[in-house]
């Protein structure tokens, strides 16, 4: 396990209970999807897993070290564990592509050379090196994602945190990110992705936690999770598409293989009209 959630409790102002009890493991090199509706404790979770937050109650470790809040432990746990939020707009500020994405690498005091081979090879890995000197707000949604991204990876994290990733995203904004997404996985990155859509989960994820109301009720590998439809509906959730179609056509082959009793089976045999009155 590269990252684990111990009994986290959280409250915001007002009282609002956003995680209680949360307990929840990443494992390494693996894509977990963090799944449940809206209002569940997604996002605290993730704000929580690289610091953002602190949590009322409970920790989080770290290759099984437990976290703290100084400055100098903030931005070593934030080297190994980024964070990209659901709206890009939050975290782009720079005026251009290049400078917005090199601007952690400079802060971890690396030189120009050394920041600039971080932004190429981050650029390269969301295959938008074209953008590099680009106006950030010249960029549509779904490129200003991406440059958030990119920024996260110029870092070099171990763990990438995303907060619904393709929301706002249309079918080919959400398919290109998704693409450069499987590359990071493919080269070693844990990704873990916030989603209320179980279509999503089922298509991208290795392993989903399923939370409800600020815990986790089930967490496991994505087909056991996502073919619970006791647990989905507890959540208030509906099986994928793909797997609820595989259960009707299984339903529906068993009711081939095995059909209802017709009437006067299992009694006595009769011939038709045997047993009526001749009258």
């Amino acid at each position: 396990m590269i990252l684990e959630a111990l009994d986290l409790h959280h409250v915001y102002p007002g009282g609002v209970i956003a995680l209680e009890g949360l307990s929840l493991t990443v494992e390494r090199g693996r894509r977990l999807a963090v799944l449940g509706p809206n209002g569940a404790g997604k996002t605290t979770l993730l704000l929580h897993l690289n610091g953002t937050l602190r949590p009322s109650a409970g920790e989080v470790r770290l290759d099984g070290v437990a976290q703290g809040y100084s400055r100098a432990e903030l931005a070593a746990w934030r080297r190994r564990v980024g964070l990209v939020l659901q709206d890009p707009d939050n975290q782009l500020f720079a005026a251009t592509v290049e400078e917005d994405v090199s601007f952690g690498p400079l802060n971890l005091g690396l030189t120009e050379a050394e920041a600039r081979d971080r932004v190429t090879e981050a650029l390269d890995a969301l295959g938008i090196a074209d953008l590099a000197e680009r106006a950030t707000h010249m960029l549509s949604f779904g490129q200003k994602k991406r440059v958030a991204i990119a920024g996260a990876l110029a870092m070099r994290p171990e763990v990438l945190l995303l907060d619904e990733p393709v929301a706002g995203l249309d079918h080919r904004g959400a398919r290109l990110l998704l693409q450069a997404l499987e590359r990071l996985a493919a080269s070693g990155t844990t990704l873990v992705f916030t989603t209320h859509d179980v279509d999503l989960a089922w298509a991208f994820a290795e392993r989903v936690a399923l939370f409800d109301r600020g815990r986790v009720i089930l967490h496991g590998d994505a087909a056991e999770v996502l073919g619970d439809r006791d647990a989905l509906a507890q959540a208030g959730l509906e099986p994928p598409l793909l797997l609820e179609l595989g259960f009707r056509t299984r339903e529906e082959a068993l009711g081939r293989l095995n059909p209802l009793p017709l009437a006067g089976e299992g009694g006595e045999h009769r011939e038709p009209g045997e047993g009526k009155d001749p009258g």
